[in-house]
């Protein structure tokens, strides 16, 4: 879980903004201890108009994680996710991260540009007390990099000088063992990687897989299946469950032709001219008999769900990060506030911080009781840079009503459109 993030001089973000999940005990469902007397909210929700920079932050908190594990094979290769504020665009992007792995705290800081890693420091917490994992210093282009590892982790001096020789300026001191066959006294490496990789998701999960694949992975493990069955039946989508089928691959004529003169591998022309293709029935329930739907003829917030419903089943069932952006989009408000709630009563250490513009959710008494997990964004008409102002720091009194103060405008956020009326004659 993440502890506190900040970030400054990426996309929208000029001046450092910051995200802190720090709760003050075991208040709500939304508190999770992620360790000994360490409480975080397992939830957080940004709020904002249109082209406010929402969406930024998650992509920052993506970055930073991506930087620490992605390994570069080649010194020449760019920092393709350096995209400073554009005024200030030849200064180099900051990142700080605290976060939890396998209950162990972990700060992660990084200074960099789109050819070099400037600074880096990683320490941690083994026993409670802050220990330093690794420091990393530029020193110049086609030089080493100054390094220096914790005394804690007990590296051999061949170890060192191997990790030092295999890091590149562009890429992280960490994301070595992914290149470089060390040896055993590497261990804490391996793990944390091991952890961020398999824990700390993309924005929006896996976006190469879609609902066919996403379904048909989960029938193929009885518990997963079960759970894609039982949330189907819970969203009143009249679905009683579902089965992989394949189906006839309708590809007009002239498309068909087309494919075949292009210079394509035969084995892409196969892959697309394949008579059949991988698909999934729903079966519905009627008065008069089942019938099957096929996944082709569900609408786009059926499949919205069954996207979400991936990364739902990582949070209830392990330890996980996720990123979802735009959340409620295509969904009904209360099959957003059911898979909302699913996830607050099910989840023990997973986190999910997501964008949304369904504001009833800030009518809800456990959101409105909980305000430190909700974000306002706001675009600065002078700079043009977003702020980010979270839910408890406008003083409001307990007994105000999150959602009325957002909708009369007292906590910003909100677009101002102006009048409805259009004159095209100036």
């Amino acid at each position: 879980m993440i502890r506190d993030f900040w970030v400054k001089n990426y996309l929208s973000i000029r001046d450092k903004q910051e995200l802190s999940f720090l709760a003050k005990g075991p208040s709500s469902e939304l508190v999770a201890e992620v360790a000994d007397g360490e409480f975080l909210y397992k939830l957080g929700i940004l709020y904002g108009s249109n082209a406010s920079g929402k969406s930024n932050m998650l992509l920052a908190l993506n970055e930073v994680f991506h930087i620490l594990v992605s390994p570069k094979s080649d010194a020449t290769k760019k920092i393709d996710s350096s995209i400073p504020f554009v005024l200030t665009k030849n200064e180099p992007i900051e990142m700080h991260v605290s976060f939890f792995a396998n209950s162990i705290r972990y700060d992660y800081d990084v200074k960099f540009n789109e050819k070099y890693i400037l600074n880096e420091v990683l320490h941690y917490y083994p026993n409670k007390s802050k220990s330093l994992f690794y420091e990393r210093s530029f020193v110049g282009e086609n030089l080493q990099a100054d390094i220096k590892f914790g005394a804690s982790l007990k590296l051999l001096v061949k170890t060192q000088n191997s990790i030092r020789e295999n890091t590149l300026n562009n890429h992280s001191v960490l994301s070595v063992c992914r290149k470089a066959a060390l040896k055993e006294d590497v261990a804490p490496f391996n793990t944390l990687h091991g952890w961020i990789v398999d824990n700390y998701h993309e924005v929006d999960g896996d976006e190469n897989k879609g609902p066919v694949e996403i379904l048909k992975n989960a029938y193929n493990e009885p518990k997963k299946r079960k759970f894609y069955n039982t949330m189907l039946q819970k969203a009143d989508l009249n679905i009683v469950e579902y089965r992989p089928i394949v189906e006839d691959s309708v590809i007009p004529a002239e498309l068909r032709e087309h494919i075949k003169r292009e210079f394509f591998s035969e084995k892409m022309k196969d892959k697309l001219l394949k008579p059949t293709v991988d698909s999934v029935a729903f079966v519905n329930h009627s008065v008069h008999g089942d019938f099957d739907v096929s996944l082709k003829w569900q609408s786009k917030g059926t499949l919205k769900y069954i996207r979400i419903l991936d990364a739902l089943y990582d949070m209830i069932t392990g330890s996980h990060v996720y990123y979802l952006d735009e959340l409620g989009e295509n969904l009904h408000n209360d099959l957003l506030y059911f898979y909302l709630n699913v996830f607050i009563f099910n989840s023990d250490k997973s986190q999910l911080i997501i964008t949304s513009q369904e504001t009833t959710l800030l009518s809800q008494d456990l959101i409105n009781e909980n305000r430190g997990v909700v974000w306002f964004v706001d675009k600065n008409k002078e700079t043009a840079s977003s702020t980010y102002s979270r839910g408890d720091s406008f003083g409001l009194h307990k007994n105000l009503s999150l959602y009325n103060s957002y909708r009369i405008g007292r906590l910003g956020a909100k677009p101002e459109l102006g009048s409805i009326f259009i004159n095209l004659d100036d």
